[in-house]
């Protein structure tokens, strides 16, 4: 979550202040070549749209200052072919005008719900880092849990001595029905029967404590690591009858 978080968050801040204006800028541009340059430099020269279009060139030279050279040099071509009829100056800005239509001709401008929409993405950003900071709570807890050789039992909630360990509850432990999420967990019984949550789901490796005292209450119903024992049907028969299984059985 932390990382899902994260990346959505930094892609919304990306495409908001990056993306999205260039993309406005390109659709810009594309209608100035499409619906002012390219239909003003199809008329006479000192057609009323010739004349349009240059104050249009000359206020958006003007105001773009040193911003975006290149694009201020194709507009400069552009101008100067509106008022010369040199036979250059206009081919020069007849195959501008191709190339420019080749990288803006296409472009789709952003829509109106594209600017709201990266919002959603940027609130993703503050999740990531509370999950981060839930992320590393959890983490130092979990280095509490621990069951010493000697059977002391560490816990959030305390430590307990061996002695004061009275029992385990696993019924819910791999049960076969109700609630998945709450199959992985146990309760041990310290003190005057206080039960503290031992969750295998969120914890790596709790089940190696859980096993651990499984088998030290109930060893023939639990193994160390938690899994039941498993006895052959034959073998409880043949126990039942008091006959020994041998080694070739």
């Amino acid at each position: 979550m932390v990382i899902v978080c994260l990346v959505l968050g930094v892609w919304g801040i990306w495409d908001y202040v990056v993306k999205i204006p260039r993309e406005e800028m390109q659709a810009s541009r594309a209608l100035l070549i499409s619906n002012t340059i390219r239909p003003a430099m199809n008329t006479e020269m000192g057609s009323l749209e010739r004349d349009e279009a240059t104050v249009t060139l000359n206020v958006i030279i003007s105001e773009d200052g040193a911003q975006n050279p290149l694009w201020i040099a194709s507009l400069e071509v552009f101008r100067n072919a509106l008022n010369s009829v040199g036979k250059n100056i206009q081919d020069e800005a007849n195959a501008l005008l191709v190339s420019e239509l080749a990288i803006y001709g296409n472009v789709t401008p952003p829509s109106k719900f594209d600017r709201p929409m990266q919002w959603v993405f940027i609130l993703c950003l503050p999740f990531g880092f509370y999950y981060l900071w839930k992320y590393v709570q959890m983490k130092k807890r979990s280095r509490i849990y621990c069951l010493d050789n000697e059977g002391t039992l560490s816990t959030p909630e305390g430590i307990w001595q061996s002695s004061e360990i009275a029992d385990i509850d696993m019924s819910r432990w791999i049960a076969k029905s109700g609630n998945s999420r709450s199959t992985w967990t146990a309760k041990v019984i310290v003190g005057d029967n206080q039960p503290i949550l031992l969750d295998d789901y969120i914890y790596n490796d709790m089940h190696l404590i859980i096993g651990a005292l499984a088998h030290r209450f109930y060893p023939d119903q639990w193994t160390p690591l938690a899994k039941r024992v498993r006895i052959d049907v034959a073998d409880e028969r043949k126990a039942e009858e008091n006959v020994p299984v041998t080694e070739e059985e």
